[in-house]
């Protein structure tokens, strides 16, 4: 018995992007040409698919490429027989008997589209060997549908006018699967299903999963940080962020980068996905956790931009500095000649919270080897703290680098990200969150939460009142 489906796709998320996409394969299905959605695996092929099919209102049939489907797997096999035997003894001298023995005819999903006018949706049809397509070819074509010799039904079903048909694929280099023929992919409007954006995937972590938008975000910036530096391309970010938000979500689990419990579950799901070594893709998640503590999902900065003369090797190495900044036993002196691999904490190593979240040392211990030093022009001015007047440059006596130049950066667009301060003022990572710190810790500044994994910084109220100097003290 063949079952007809009545799919509706549960909470399908739609996006601009999405929705282009949807909008362009509904046309061409209305006009009576099939649809092949073609992507990597885990972008959303089957779910558009029986979306697109809902959308079309009619029944579906729905099929899986595999390499031992025959022939009869599509249009139907002889299932059994049917034996009759008559016996006539009308004239008690006379026996009439007759035998007849008939095959069974059983369609099979194929067939019953085409008669009856459904939708078929074959995902990963290219999953099944070449050879047991070809029906597909007058099918789609002719509109016709050929089937094996028999005497007891017609050989020919002409295919109902409301048949449509939506085929899925994974590319060529994955793993059994087959090259389709020219032939049939000529008969197809073929749409290539990319990575979805990342709009797109907080959307459907969201809705899929129940968990809250902040933490989308932040599951979703981790994923793509960590696939495109591991280089990932044969699949999609999609389901990784979905299993992660489902399992932080039901099990109750905060989705922050110094959750113990977190680390652990994306190391879970994350490292079995590359195609690198174990000890690569560790070092490049660690790499993704520091730069999301940090406030941004960038960690390393290009050789040569303005503001940064170190090696490509040094840009990765004050980190540890920036995430163990308590820490009695702290030697950042000694952290800047360690290789890059140590400089990236251990799963059992405390990762401190993001960027202000408690009060700093004003006389933090600063490396052997500091970084450039600050502008002459506005840090190496005298200043009186006799004298009563307004805050200004020469107020912020601090002997970290560049707190001067933020402050006057500040005092002119009032709020920013750091990596608008690093952009403005061509400092580094390093030199900017030092600076942000010594100002928030002096009450110079307010940081303010966002709904992405960065924060903005804006004037505090005790800049905007410019108070004496002696306040500042």
């Amino acid at each position: 018995m063949t079952t007809v489906l009545q799919a509706r796709p549960r909470r399908f998320v739609s996006t601009p992007s999405i929705e282009r996409v949807a909008t362009r394969a509904l046309r061409y299905l209305q006009s009576g040409y099939p649809v092949h959605l073609r992507g990597p695996a885990g972008t959303g092929k089957t779910t558009l698919a029986l979306h697109l099919a809902d959308l079309i209102s009619r029944p579906i049939m729905l099929l899986f490429g595999d390499d031992e489907f025959k022939t009869s797997d599509l249009i139907g096999n002889q299932l059994g027989y049917t034996r009759k035997k008559v016996v006539d003894n009308f004239i008690h001298s006379v026996v009439k008997m007759e035998d007849e023995l008939r095959h069974n005819w059983v369609d099979s999903r194929l067939t019953l589209a085409c008669r009856e006018g459904f939708t078929l949706v074959y995902d990963e049809f290219n999953r099944s060997r070449p050879e047991v397509n070809n029906v597909l070819l007058s099918a789609l074509e002719e509109k016709l549908l050929v089937l094996p010799p028999n005497g007891n039904r017609t050989e020919y079903i002409r295919v109902d006018p409301n048949f449509r048909a939506i085929f899925t694929s994974n590319p060529e280099e994955y793993c059994g699967v087959h090259d389709t023929q020219d032939a049939l992919l000529d008969r197809m409007i073929t749409i290539n299903i990319p990575e979805p954006d990342e709009l797109t995937q907080q959307e459907i972590v969201v809705h899929k999963t129940g968990i809250d938008r902040l933490s989308a975000s932040l599951i979703v910036k981790l994923v793509r940080a960590f696939r495109a530096n591991t280089g990932a391309v044969n699949s999609s970010g999609l389901r990784p962020c979905l299993m992660i938000a489902k399992v932080c979500f039901e099990h109750e689990i905060e989705v922050v980068t110094t959750s113990e419990e977190f680390r652990d579950i994306c190391q879970d799901m994350l490292l079995s996905r590359t195609d690198g070594s174990l000890a690569d893709a560790t070092q490049a998640l660690w790499e993704v956790f520091n730069s999301l503590i940090c406030g941004d999902t960038t960690i390393t900065i290009p050789v040569g931009a303005p503001g940064s003369d170190r090696s490509e090797s040094d840009v990765i190495a004050p980190l540890s500095a920036i995430a163990d900044p308590f820490e009695a036993d702290a030697q950042p002196d000694t952290v800047l000649d360690e290789p890059v691999s140590s400089a990236l904490p251990t799963p059992a190593t405390p990762v401190v919270e993001e960027l202000g979240e408690q009060p700093i040392a004003e006389d933090l211990a600063q490396p052997e080897n500091p970084l450039p030093p600050k502008s002459p022009s506005l840090d190496d001015r005298p200043a009186d703290p006799a004298v009563e007047e307004p805050v200004d440059l020469e107020a912020i006596a601090d002997p970290t680098p560049f707190v001067a130049d933020v402050y006057a950066y500040f005092q002119e667009v009032e709020a920013a990200r750091p990596s608008d301060v690093e952009a403005a003022l061509g400092i580094n990572r390093v030199q900017s969150v030092n600076a942000l710190r010594s100002l928030l810790a002096k009450g110079f500044l307010a940081k303010q939460s966002t709904g992405d994994a960065t924060s903005i910084y804006r004037l505090s109220d005790l800049s905007r009142d410019r108070l004496p100097l002696t306040d500042l003290s």
